[in-house]
């Protein structure tokens, strides 16, 4: 086996297999001539062939040019708006290291016990925000998106200053992910930190913890996707169509179980209420139907919000 098949076989391997014999043929054909064009200037030709070779270059990077894949993780048409939105993401790692910290303390910890645990949190947390962010616009650099590409080149037109109903802007989006974050943090914390105990001085918790078995599991990764959903829309810098399905698949995915819970009495501990209101009837019927009547709120109004950008951006 030659070098020039040697060369070529190491970039014919990361190229799909519809696209191999093209590039094969044109890749040889190339080497061919300007190994001759060297030979016919005096060259030797094995030597010929070895500087032909080098100045082609790695063999990865040729394939990667082939196929006109970025060999960057988050290039120049999104790095802007990657580094604005992590930046002010990170400033929501404390707020569950800060509830992590005060529980602890609540809880009888001491304190070098709560600040540790406290940065602890907020050290993953931070990491999670970088994690999934960093991940999101890697995958959109992939897929060749670029902030306004539906939309076509940049025009004067598409100033923020003309109408902001149709831009998705960082402050919203920051927002939206930290009340999903202190929300999650919520969630995990009720579980083993709450204002009442059992006979065995176990705290008990607010929501049902057969919960636990499937539905919450599944309506905390409904908001971790809501959080990622929220990335995506910034990095795309518009509502889109697309756009709205997912945002209303998202929310029906989390209110539709949730006012079910709700609605057969699934949702709460009915401890919790014995506890705190003396009777588990008048109390838990009560915050049912709060829980109902503002997830169904919600969900309208998000809903409604997103199909209204729709319709506003066209």
């Amino acid at each position: 086996m030659t070098l020039t098949d040697r060369y070529v076989a190491t970039t014919l391997r990361r190229i799909p297999g519809d696209k191999r014999d093209d590039i094969d043929r044109e890749l040889r054909g190339s080497i061919a001539d300007a190994v001759d064009a060297r030979v016919e200037s005096g060259a030797d030709p094995v030597d010929a062939e070895t500087e032909v070779l080098t100045e082609l270059g790695d063999p990865d990077r040729l394939a990667a040019e082939y196929l006109e894949r970025p060999l960057y993780l988050i290039g120049p048409g999104l790095y802007l708006d990657w580094r604005r939105l992590l930046s002010v993401l990170l400033w929501i790692a404390p707020i569950p290291g800060v509830v992590v910290l005060v529980v602890d303390l609540l809880d009888g910890a001491s304190s070098g016990e709560a600040v540790a645990s406290g940065i602890w949190t907020a050290a993953v947390v931070a990491l999670q925000i970088a994690f999934w962010t960093t991940l999101v616009f890697a995958v959109l650099e992939r897929n060749g998106s670029r902030r306004g590409d539906l939309t076509g080149e940049w025009t004067v037109e598409r100033l923020p200053e003309t109408d902001t109903n149709r831009r998705v802007s960082l402050g919203d989006t920051v927002w939206t992910i930290a009340f999903l974050v202190v929300g999650l943090a919520l969630v995990f914390l009720q579980r083993n930190f709450s204002a009442y105990s059992d006979a065995d001085g176990s705290s008990i918790p607010i929501l049902d913890p057969d919960l636990w078995s499937f539905w919450l599991p599944a309506l905390i990764a409904v908001l971790v996707l809501s959080a990622v959903f929220e990335v995506v829309k910034y990095a795309v810098g518009h509502w889109t169509v697309t756009l709205a399905v997912v945002n209303t698949v998202l929310n029906l995915l989390f209110t539709i179980p949730l006012v079910w819970l709700a609605s057969v009495d699934r949702l709460f501990q009915p401890d919790y209420f014995e506890a705190a209101f003396g009777d588990t009837g008048d109390s838990m019927r009560v915050a049912n139907t709060i829980v109902i009547v503002v997830a169904i709120g919600v969900a309208v109004w998000e809903i409604g919000e997103g199909w209204w950008k729709v319709l506003r951006s066209r």
